[in-house]
Parts: structure tokens; sequence; C-alpha cells
């Protein structure tokens, strides 16, 4: 007899007699006395244990976590073959574009599902000054935004070969920025209106676009002041709902 026919039997025969208790006492509510047990022992631990390790969980009462091999990773960690020319100063990825910024003042950027096609840009600075930086890109991957400690910052959109200087955001650290998640929609080259925090705890308000003339040297797009915190902390974070 196999151990769910034996417990089976042992489960019958314990409701027979705890309902024979009942009627002769008039006890119904009374939990009934355990029957005379016609299921060792040994057998009810030997059937504990088969199902617990058909459903996976331990005796003790835990599940098991535990992968079984066929089942895939959800995150892994492989190797590229990529060999990055030069130190990588920081880096961001968005919607499968990496960019990376890399000492020598260079800006490669690399489309996941085309990473032989790597596209390399300048930074306008002196490469000897970039020894940090935070950058930022939108969840399109067209925009990059490039701030320094010294407050120098530059903004590049896909295509250009260069990085362009922001004349208006002179003196800022940009330490976070809140990105409009409605830019997605419009198709439309413009990050539509975004925030951006700074190291002082300022918050300015602006709209990243590419202008009309890919070959100007820098670009005017203006910054607003728009909120500022009461003590003059770094803006870690930062989200907006359009």
């Amino acid at each position: 007899m196999s151990l769910l026919e034996d417990f089976a039997e042992y489960e019958s025969a314990s409701r027979r007699h705890g309902s024979g208790n009942s009627n002769r006492n008039g006890n119904v509510g009374r939990v009934p006395a355990a029957a005379p047990s016609s299921f060792p022992s040994t057998r009810q631990s030997e059937f504990v244990a088969s199902a617990a390790d058909a459903l996976g969980v331990d005796v003790d009462g835990y599940i098991t976590t535990t992968l079984d091999a066929e089942d895939a990773p959800i995150f892994s960690l492989d190797t590229v073959q990529f060999q990055v020319p030069n130190k990588i100063i920081s880096l961001a990825v968005s919607n499968d574009v990496l960019v990376l910024i890399i000492e020598g003042a260079k800006v490669l950027r690399i489309k996941l599902q085309e990473a032989h096609n790597i596209q390399e840009v300048d930074i306008p600075i002196n490469p000897a000054s970039l020894r940090a930086c935070n950058v930022f890109l939108d969840p399109t991957g067209r925009h990059l935004l490039l701030s320094t400690p010294q407050g120098e910052n530059f903004y590049h959109f896909e295509g250009w070969d260069q990085m362009k200087p922001l004349a208006k955001f002179k003196s800022m650290e940009v330490t976070a920025i809140a990105w409009n998640s409605t830019a997605w929609l419009t198709g439309k080259s413009s990050t539509k209106t975004v925030l951006f925090g700074t190291h002082d705890g300022k918050i300015y308000e602006t709209e990243l676009r590419p202008g009309n003339d890919a070959k100007s040297k820098r670009c005017d797009i203006p910054a607003k002041l728009v909120a500022e915190l009461p003590v003059r902390e770094r803006v870690t974070g930062m989200f907006m709902e359009a």
C-alpha cells in the first residue's frame, strides 16, 4: 500500500473514532481524542518528508527558493569583446544606448543592438580637467547632459560630432534630473519641460532641444530657477509626474 493510501486510511479511522466520542459524550465542539494509530509514526514521517519534497517545502515549513538548473537567471553578468581605449570616468544607459565618458575628454556612444557601430564624440574642455562628472541620458537615449564639479555643462544630441557648452548653465553643477515622460509621445526632438537640481539645493526648469543649427559651437538653452531648498544641500534625486 502506498504512503498516500496509508495516510488516507489513518485519517478515516481518526474521524470515525472522533465522531464516536462526540456522539457518546455529547461534546460536539470538543476536539476528539486521537484514534489508536493504524498509521505508524515512521510512516507518518516518511509521508511528511515525501510531500514536502514534492512541494518544495522544508519540513520546518519554509519554502525552498533555489532555482532549478534549467531555470534561467533574472540577471546575468557577462564580458564583452570591447576594449575601452581609456579609463572610464562615468557612464549611463537608456533605451539600449550606452554612453561612456572616458579620459581624454571623449564620449563613446554605443547602440547596444549595433554594438559594432561606435560613435566617438569630443568634449570641448581641457582633458586634464575632466576627472569627474555627472552624466544624464534621457529615456529615449537621444539627449545627453554632462556636468562637471567646476560648473561646466555640455549637451549632446544623437548624431552630433561633438558636445556643445550650455552657455546659460554656467557655474552650476547639475546633480539630478527629472525627465518628462510625455516626451516619448510627441515624436519630436525635444525633452519637453524637465527639472534639474544642483549641488547647492536649487531646482531649475528647462527644455533640451537640438535647435536648427547643428554646426553651432554652443547652445543657448535657457534655465529658469523655480525653487530653492531651505538649506544649501545637494539635490541627489528627482522625479516629475507630467
